[in-house]
C-alpha cells in the first residue's frame, strides 16, 4: 500500500517536470498550491489554490499538485497542525506566550461550531499557518523554479540535437 502511494506522488511529479508551461508559471502554481496546503480551510484548498494560480496565470496542474503534495505528510499532520496553532497563539498573544497544554476537559463537541471557538481557535491556526507557510513556499518556488529550468534546457538541448541528426 504504501509502495502504491509512493508511486502515485512519482507519477504526479514526472506529470508535473512534464508540463508544457514556461517554468516561472509551474513554480508559481507549485507554491500557491503549496501555501494553501498550510492554511486550515479544509475543504477549499484546492479551489482557493485554482483560483488564485488563474488570477495570477499560473498553472493550475501544478496548484492541485501543489496542494495535494500535503497528503504526504498526513501521518504528521496533526503535530504540524499543534504546532502551527502554537505559533499562531504566540504570535496573538501579548505578552507573547504560548498556549497552555491541552486536556480531555477542554474539548466539547457542542462547541466547536461555535464564533468564539474559530476565533480562539482558527485564527491562531491561519496565522501559524501563515507562518508556516511563507518560508515553504519560498523554498518550494526556487527549487521547483530551478528544476523545471533545467528540464526545459535539456528538452531544448535534445531537440537541438535531433534536429542536428536528421539534418546530417
Amino acid at each position: 500500500m504504501i509502495r502504491r502511494y509512493i508511486r502515485h506522488y512519482i507519477s504526479r511529479l514526472h506529470e508535473l517536470l512534464d508540463a508544457k508551461d514556461a517554468p516561472h508559471s509551474v513554480a508559481g502554481g507549485t507554491t500557491i498550491g503549496i501555501f494553501f496546503g498550510f492554511i486550515p480551510i479544509f475543504g477549499l484548498k484546492t479551489l482557493a489554490a485554482m483560483g488564485v494560480a488563474m488570477l495570477t496565470r499560473c498553472s493550475l496542474i501544478a496548484a492541485v499538485i501543489g496542494v495535494s503534495l500535503h497528503d504526504v505528510l498526513l501521518p504528521i499532520w496533526p503535530l504540524i497542525l499543534r504546532y502551527q496553532f502554537q505559533v499562531g497563539y504566540w504570535v496573538l498573544s501579548h505578552p507573547h506566550h504560548f498556549a497552555p497544554p491541552l486536556t480531555k476537559s477542554d474539548f466539547r463537541f457542542s462547541e466547536i461550531f461555535q464564533w468564539q471557538t474559530f476565533l480562539g481557535v482558527g485564527l491562531p491556526l491561519v496565522v501559524g499557518g501563515l507562518v508556516f507557510a511563507v518560508p515553504c513556499c519560498l523554498i518550494a518556488y526556487a527549487t521547483t523554479l530551478v528544476a523545471m529550468s533545467i528540464r526545459a534546457e535539456t528538452r531544448r538541448r535534445r531537440a537541438r540535437d535531433r534536429a542536428r541528426e536528421l539534418g546530417q
